[in-house]
């Protein structure tokens, strides 16, 4: 219980229980779990061991230094805890569709951000019908919003998007819009694209 921090809706509801690293990565990534994440982490050499994983793969930019809440901070000129759109969609593109993961851990992956429940209201709500999108979102300070999303359809190949918002006064509700507003623009062009 001491190690339970702020929005974890699945492991508040099992404190005291043992629990999987795959079921901890199936909380983190469907429902952004925080102390599943901190568990993940732990798992895994701390912040350090996720960042040196990175260099190996060929990120030189994303860094993790903090675990979770304190690394969803978003303060201007703290590099700590940071990427760049590029950076991650590249990172993301190592994992699904390189061999940075293997076949098995790649399905996974994919499943789990096919899966996500916390999106909704972003890129999913303007998503093309017939369109399948895979995606992670995050939040913090000083107006943090993101978004990272692989979307494909049967006739079109799969493109990874990625969107960074800080430095904002506005709103969640706000910066939820942007992105969806963003999305759609991405999504217009690229259907008109493959007509």
């Amino acid at each position: 219980k001491a190690d339970l921090v702020t929005y974890s809706p699945v492991i508040e509801k099992q404190v005291g229980q043992a629990i999987t690293l795959d079921d901890a990565c199936f909380a983190t990534m469907t429902t952004s779990d925080n102390t599943a994440a901190n568990i993940i982490l732990s798992a895994v050499g701390g912040p350090k061991g996720v960042t040196d994983f990175l260099r190996q793969i060929g990120d030189k930019e994303t860094r993790l230094d903090r675990i979770e809440p304190d690394l969803n901070e978003g303060k201007l000129g703290d590099l700590r805890d940071t990427t760049t759109p590029k950076a991650i969609a590249s990172t993301l593109n190592k994992f699904l569709f390189g061999s940075a993961l293997s076949e098995m851990n790649q399905k996974k992956l994919e499943s789990w951000m096919v899966n996500n429940q916390v999106t909704g209201n972003l890129l999913r709500s303007v998503l093309p019908a017939g369109w399948n999108i895979a995606d992670r979102s995050g939040a913090g300070g000083f107006g943090a919003r993101s978004i990272t999303a692989v979307v494909w359809s049967e006739h079109q190949a799969p493109i990874i998007v990625s969107i960074y918002l800080a430095q904002t006064q506005a709103s969640m509700a706000e910066r939820n819009d942007a992105i969806v507003k963003i999305g759609h623009s991405i999504f217009d062009v690229y259907t008109s694209q493959s007509r």
